[in-house]
């Protein structure tokens, strides 16, 4: 019986008298240290949802993100690609209708210069939508470099946070679970 009161006396401390195991240092009760080990718990459990919300935002962003050309750049070099050669028959035809001197020669000119023009402008298309498709492309790469690069980061803190369980949880079984067997080496 005195044994069970010199127990008693000794845990539980009371401010007016002194402990048997009293520390020299105040600490915390046990009570409040597990209050702040529960929310640091939570916060850390906050942030992994809130990482894990941020990697399938990202990963829906890059599953939309398209890197291929844009259909009017696709358009304009189809055309340009169509109508550019006619450049090669219409400047022939444009220089022999000026150095021909017979009654066909405004005919030359003219179906030469609607040639020229026509394939002048093809070139132009040709251009203007190869140029306009590689900067889609690229603008579409950059921007999947960086998702990928701002992904990564997200998924190398996540991993950090995820392994570096507290010490607490390292031996805790999940609720509702029974120990069969304990094995110490």
């Amino acid at each position: 019986m005195m044994s069970l009161v010199a127990v008693l006396l000794a845990v539980s401390p009371v401010p007016a008298q002194a402990s048997l195991l009293a520390s020299s240092q105040e600490e915390s009760p046990p009570a409040v240290r597990l209050l702040v080990a529960q929310a640091e718990e939570d916060s850390r459990e906050e942030r992994i949802r809130e990482l894990t919300r941020e990697v399938d935002a990202l990963n829906q962003r890059l599953r939309g993100l398209s890197s291929n050309w844009p259909t009017s750049a696709l358009l304009m070099s189809y055309a340009g690609y169509t109508l550019a050669p006619l450049v090669l028959p219409g400047i022939p035809l444009l220089i022999a209708g000026l150095v021909l001197g017979t009654e066909l020669a405004p005919i030359f000119v003219t179906v030469g210069a609607v040639l020229s023009g026509v394939g002048g402008v093809g070139v132009v298309l040709l251009v203007a939508g190869l140029v306009s498709g590689f900067n889609a492309v690229e603008a579409a790469r950059s921007e999947r470099g960086r998702l990928i690069q701002e992904r990564e980061r997200l998924e190398d803190e996540l991993r950090a946070l995820k392994s570096a369980r507290p010490e607490a949880e390292v031996g805790r079984l999940p609720a509702g679970s029974l120990p069969v067997a304990a094995f110490s080496f």
